[in-house]
Parts: structure tokens; C-alpha cells; sequence
């Protein structure tokens, strides 16, 4: 039997594994940030037909969607009272929070420091 998304320890156990999921590929985008990064100029250097910037903005995406939606299922089932998963809840709630924070930082860092080099 399926388990239902209205049940609060339901909803503290994804919020953990979202919030896991979402490091992945915030982890993913700050390398492929850092690699690219001259610290000369103080740019994010990429060519123009290359695949750099979609596969950033991807990972960005990725990590932004599962982040926010682990921070909202812990939030939501944190203080419930039929909640048996509460330290769950509350570790989803702040992981979500925190690869938010990350990814946020990430995309305007990326969108003031692009530098884009023609081929």
C-alpha cells in the first residue's frame, strides 16, 4: 500500500531525502562554477557554443527545485503533533534551507560574474 504525502512522517521522510537529493546537484554546479573561474579577471569564463552555461543553470534547477520542496514538506510536518519523524522534519527543513541559500548565491554569482568569449 502506498504510502500518502498527507501523513506527516510521510512527509518528514521526503523532505530528508529531497534535501539529500538537492546537495547533489548544488555540489555538481559550485565545481563546475569554481573550475571555470579566473581568478585574474574575477570572471566566470565560458565560451559561447559551449554547454557550460545550460549545464549549470540545469544543476542549478535541479538542486533549487528539490531544495525548496524538502524545505517546505519539513516545515510543513515540523511541529504536527501525529509527527513521530520530527528531528526528520527539522533536518529536511534546514538542509532545504541551506542548499536554497546556496544555489541562490550561486545563480547571481554566475549571472554578475559571466564572462562569455566568442569562438
Amino acid at each position: 500500500m502506498a504510502a500518502s504525502l498527507r501523513r506527516f512522517d510521510v512527509q518528514a521522510k521526503w523532505a530528508v531525502v529531497l534535501g539529500v537529493f538537492s546537495v547533489v546537484p548544488g555540489i555538481s554546479a559550485v565545481i563546475l562554477a569554481l573550475r571555470n573561474y579566473e581568478h585574474e579577471l574575477g570572471q566566470i569564463v565560458y565560451g559561447e557554443k559551449g554547454l557550460f552555461a545550460p549545464t549549470l543553470l540545469a544543476c542549478i534547477l535541479a538542486s533549487l527545485l528539490s531544495a525548496v520542496l524538502s524545505l517546505l514538506l519539513g516545515w510543513n510536518s515540523a511541529g504536527q503533533r501525529r509527527n513521530d519523524r520530527t528531528v526528520q522534519s527539522w533536518i529536511g527543513f534546514f538542509l532545504g534551507g541551506s542548499v536554497l541559500t546556496l544555489n541562490i548565491v550561486l545563480l547571481l554569482a554566475f549571472w554578475m560574474l559571466r564572462l562569455v568569449q566568442p569562438a
